[in-house]
Order: C-alpha cells, then sequence, then structure tokens
C-alpha cells in the first residue's frame, strides 16, 4: 500500500469531523481495495450522514455531510463487486443511524 495509506484510507488530507473511522469500517468490506477522501465543500447540511451517490469507472462515489460541510469520497472497487458492497455500505449506514 503506498505511504499515505493507512488501515485502507488514503490520509494524505484532510477529512469532516468523524468521518474517519466510517471509512476505516467501509474500507474492512471485502471488495473495496481503496478509499479516497475527496473535496471538501461548505453546505447547510446538519448532522452526520453517508451515503452512496453513484457508480463511477473505477467503483463508487460516497458524498459524507457532516455539520455545514460536504466531502466527496471514492471507493475503488472491481466491477463484480460494486452491487454487494454497495449494500454492504446502506447496511453498515443504517446501523450507524441506530447507535
Amino acid at each position: 500500500m503506498p505511504k499515505h495509506f493507512k488501515k485502507g484510507v488514503k490520509r494524505e488530507h484532510h477529512f469532516l469531523k468523524g468521518l474517519e473511522k466510517p471509512l476505516e469500517m467501509i474500507a474492512a468490506i471485502p471488495g473495496v481495495k481503496k478509499v479516497i477522501p475527496g473535496r471538501i465543500y461548505a453546505s447547510d447540511s446538519r448532522g452526520f450522514e453517508i451515503k452512496v451517490s453513484r457508480e463511477t469507472r473505477t467503483g463508487l462515489k460516497l458524498v459524507a455531510k457532516s455539520n455545514g460541510s460536504v466531502q466527496d469520497v471514492f471507493l475503488v472497487v472491481d466491477k463484480a463487486d460494486r452491487e454487494r458492497v454497495w449494500r454492504e455500505i446502506e447496511k453498515t449506514v443504517k446501523e450507524w443511524e441506530r447507535r
């Protein structure tokens, strides 16, 4: 794994507050090769939320929201595993919401 990766998550740039642990859990899902946090931008969002936005050429795109900010997160996932990984992320997110 390249030097900026730890527990499957790229750590070269910043994360939204509270996003690091959920990304490590997502990185542990079988089929997820890399988790790459993207751009952070301002928003009027409240609370904490992660959802799968869409499929990309190399995997999946997530959108994470946390109190006034939004961050894109890209997952590298083989085409054959994408649907299963998508479902697993949705299931994991529902478990977080119950806590």
